[in-house]
């Protein structure tokens, strides 16, 4: 029961397309990577991106407690830390224990930070992609990612290598939550029709 080479990319040309797709994504993300790092010292553009990196510095120290209070935030008394997004400071202190083998470096930690952004926002394409399978199909699947490919303005600028805030990966989460409720209302329509 061998399927010929015609049946197998009918059935299976979406996930080559959408690993170009995610693959140009990352690429074009990341190509002033070389801008932010100079003779060895990571730079980050904005302001946050520096918050956040002594928070996933601290957090990998200290695994997996958050700086609990920031004396550099609301100045000058301070202030207790749990107004920030922790959670993702949490991941990327992770990826860089995993990538570390549990002693990161500050290099490693820094490079992690700064590719992050990049690498959620070529993700992002994966959930538009089920998203609109989902409901249209994979060939519309594919354009949409498509089109997430060819977005620019906020969700390009906020993704770009170097922009290492929380707004990143907000597009990947919100796109993943939406495919949860697309499937959990395809599987109620399937078994409570």
């Amino acid at each position: 029961n061998r399927q010929s080479l015609p049946d197998v990319l009918t059935d299976w040309y979406h996930i080559p397309a959408l690993f170009f797709i995610v693959s140009v994504m990352f690429t074009i993300r990341m190509q002033s990577y070389s801008n932010f790092i100079r003779d060895s010292e990571i730079y980050f553009s904005g302001n946050d991106a520096w918050y956040h990196f002594r928070e996933v510095t601290y957090i990998t120290e200290h695994w997996p407690s958050p700086i609990p209070f920031d004396v550099w935030t609301g100045f000058p008394y301070g202030q207790w830390v749990g107004q920030f997004g922790t959670l993702y400071d949490q991941a990327i202190a992770a990826v860089a224990l995993t990538l570390g083998v549990g002693t990161p470096t500050q290099q490693l930690i820094g490079k992690t930070l700064l590719v992050t952004p990049a690498v959620v926002g070529a993700l992002a394409a994966i959930p538009v992609f089920l998203i609109t399978k989902s409901l249209s199909g994979r060939v519309a699947g594919i354009f949409a990612s498509i089109v997430l490919m060819l977005l620019s303005g906020t969700f390009l600028n906020r993704t770009l290598v170097g922009e290492a805030d929380h707004n990143a990966v907000e597009p990947l989460m919100m796109a993943t939550a939406v495919f949860g409720l697309v499937f959990a209302l395809h599987k109620a329509e399937e078994t409570m029709p």
